[in-house]
């Protein structure tokens, strides 16, 4: 997720090469977005230590935190801070190039390019994610993803 908003906000920077303001704003939203996805992901990549103690609840002294944690209220706090937080970064990706889509003076070209990136953003937000969700371990029955049913097989 990271990575596409990265790749949205550097292609940003190129379509407001004359506009100082939104150069800002993308390059702004460029460090909080990679020190947001560099802490969520080392977060994510190592839940516990040892690592292995993730999966593995024989391992004794094991220390896990964040979405590794086996307290329920510590796994929520930062569950629900990463969903709100990633909601929060695509809202302002998304409306970046917004008020640029509807500006009397932009080609159509640039519009309809606009039109393509936001159809499909929005494409992208509307399906839910295939796999298991990140809160299936804290059920006692298989997920209920048909993906994850069907690849299970």
């Amino acid at each position: 997720m990271t990575c596409i908003k990265l790749a949205l906000l550097f292609q940003y920077l190129r379509i407001f090469a004359e506009r100082p303001r939104y150069r800002l704003l993308c390059r702004v939203m460029l460090v909080l977005s990679t020190v947001w996805g560099l802490v969520f992901a080392a977060l994510t990549w190592v839940p516990c230590w040892p690592v292995h103690a993730y999966w593995d609840f024989s391992v004794r002294d094991a220390r896990c935190w964040g979405l590794g944690s086996h307290n329920l209220g510590e796994f929520m706090r930062v569950f629900v801070s990463q969903a709100i937080t990633t909601a929060v970064l695509d809202f302002i990706v998304f409306v970046i190039p917004a008020r640029l889509y509807f500006q009397p003076d932009t080609d159509r070209w640039t519009r309809f390019s606009l039109l393509g990136l936001f159809v499909l953003g929005l494409t992208y937000v509307s399906f839910p994610p295939a796999g298991p969700s990140p809160l299936s371990h804290l059920s006692s029955t298989p997920p209920s993803s048909p993906f994850y049913v069907v690849c299970k097989k």
